[in-house]
C-alpha cells in the first residue's frame, strides 16, 4: 500500500505543478526557440463593435459614449448593441443613440451572451468584428491598437489587455489582481507563439472570415480563439489595447463566476473534443490540457494528494506535508473570515484565493457531470 500511496502522491503533485509552474516554463522555452514573427501596422479596416447587454441600465449609456469617443475613423465603424431580453431600461437608453449610428437589436427572450453575439455578427458588415462587454470601458486608442495585427493575414484573432481597476477594496479584489498578473504573464508567453488559447470578453477582435458561430451553451471567450487556431490562424495578445474592468467585490460573486466559467468551459470542450486530439493538434491539445483542463481539476488532485499523504503517515516528510496543508487551509479559512469582516490581510491572499478558485472549479466539474447548463447570464455588478 505504501508504494500505491506514494505513486498517487507523486502523480498528483506532478500534475498540479505542471499546470501552475511547468507549463509556463515549457511555453517560455518554445517561444525562445521558435518565436512568432508577424507584421503590425496602422490600418483602418471597416469594423463592427458588438456589445451584448442584459439589464445594463446602470452602465449602457456610459458604455456607448465611451465607444463613440474611441479614436478611429467614424465612417469605418458600426456599433451594434443586443439587448438580451432585458427587463429594465437598457433598450430604451440605447435607442437614444440611434441618430448617432448605434444599432439596437432588442431580443425579447434572454437566450445568453453567445446567442446574442451570433445574431449581431450576422447583422454586422465589418471586416473585423470586435467584441466588448457593456460594463467594460476601453482606452481611447484601444481599437486602433487592436486592429494593427490584422495587417498580417496569418492573424485571425487578437485579444485586448484587461486591466482591473479599484483592486484594493477587499481581499477578493486584491486576490484577483495578483492572480491576473500571473495569468497575464502566461498569456504573453502564449502570444509569443501565436497560440493564445483564451481571450477576455471585455475586449477581443476576430477576422470576420475566421469567426465560427457557436451554440448558445458554448463559452465564446474560450472556444472562439481555439477554433481560430484550429483553422491554422494565429491568436495574439495586443498589450496596448487596454480595457478597464471592475473586479468582483464579494466572495460569493467570484465563486459563482469561477464555477460558471469552469462549467461552460467543460461543456464547450466536450462539444469540440477533437481539439484535445494530440495526433491532430499536438500543440493546441497540449496547451488546452495543461492551461485549462488540468487547472480546473487542481481541486480534486489536491484532495487525492492529501489522502495519499494520510496513507503515508509515519514518515517525517509526509507528516510535515500534512502540517503544511493544515496551516495553508487554516489560512484560507482565516482569509474568508477576515473578508467577511471587511479586513484585508495580504498574507492570506494566496491561500484564500487558491481555495476559492479551486473549490469553485470543482463545483463546476460536478455541475458538468450532472449535465447542468449555464446559458443565460446575470452580470455581476458592484
Amino acid at each position: 500500500m505504501f508504494t500505491l500511496f506514494l505513486i498517487i502522491y507523486l502523480l498528483t503533485l506532478f500534475l498540479c505543478l505542471s499546470s501552475y509552474a511547468f507549463y509556463p516554463i515549457v511555453i517560455w522555452a518554445i517561444g525562445r526557440i521558435t518565436p512568432l514573427k508577424f507584421r503590425r501596422a496602422d490600418i483602418n479596416p471597416h469594423i463592427s463593435i458588438i456589445i451584448p447587454a442584459y439589464n445594463e441600465e446602470k452602465s449602457i449609456e456610459r458604455k456607448i459614449l465611451n465607444t463613440l469617443s474611441l479614436e478611429y475613423p467614424k465612417d469605418k465603424v458600426e456599433i451594434l448593441v443586443g439587448s438580451d431580453g432585458s427587463n429594465d431600461e437598457t433598450a430604451t437608453l440605447v435607442k437614444k443613440f440611434a441618430n448617432r449610428g448605434v444599432q439596437l437589436l432588442n431580443f425579447k427572450a434572454n437566450r445568453g451572451k453567445t446567442a446574442v453575439q451570433n445574431d449581431l455578427v450576422r447583422r454586422s458588415k465589418g471586416e473585423i468584428v470586435i467584441f466588448t462587454d457593456a460594463a467594460s470601458f476601453l482606452q481611447r486608442d484601444a481599437i486602433k491598437e487592436i486592429v494593427k495585427s490584422f495587417v498580417d493575414e496569418l492573424v485571425g484573432c487578437v485579444a485586448g489587455r484587461m486591466r482591473f481597476v479599484d483592486t484594493d477594496s477587499s481581499l477578493t479584489t486584491q486576490s484577483q489582481r495578483l492572480y491576473w498578473r500571473y495569468e497575464l504573464k502566461i498569456r504573453e508567453l502564449e502570444s509569443n507563439l501565436g497560440s493564445l488559447i483564451g481571450v477576455d470578453g471585455p475586449l477581443y477582435a476576430v477576422r470576420r472570415d475566421s469567426y465560427v458561430p457557436l451554440k448558445n451553451n458554448i463559452i465564446s471567450d474560450l472556444l472562439t480563439p481555439l477554433l481560430v487556431l484550429e483553422q491554422g490562424k494565429k491568436v495574439v495578445l495586443e498589450p496596448n489595447a487596454i480595457v478597464d474592468e471592475n473586479p468582483t467585490l464579494k466572495t460569493v460573486q467570484e465563486f459563482e463566476t469561477r464555477r460558471r466559467i469552469t462549467l461552460r468551459g467543460l461543456v464547450g470542450l466536450s462539444a469540440y473534443i477533437e481539439l484535445l486530439n494530440p495526433f491532430k493538434h499536438p500543440m493546441l491539445a497540449f496547451q488546452i490540457f495543461f492551461h485549462k483542463v488540468l487547472r480546473w481539476f487542481v481541486g480534486p488532485l489536491v484532495v487525492l494528494n492529501i489522502l495519499a499523504c494520510c496513507g503515508l503517515l509515519g514518515h517525517w516528510f509526509f507528516n510535515s506535508i500534512l502540517v503544511v496543508y493544515v496551516v495553508f487551509f487554516l489560512g484560507a479559512a482565516l482569509g474568508w473570515t477576515t473578508e467577511r469582516m471587511g479586513m484585508k490581510v495580504r498574507v492570506l491572499t494566496i491561500p484564500y484565493y487558491f481555495s476559492l478558485v479551486n473549490l469553485a472549479a470543482t463545483m463546476g466539474i460536478i455541475d458538468f457531470l450532472r449535465k447542468k447548463q449555464a446559458i443565460a447570464w446575470k452580470p455581476v455588478r458592484n
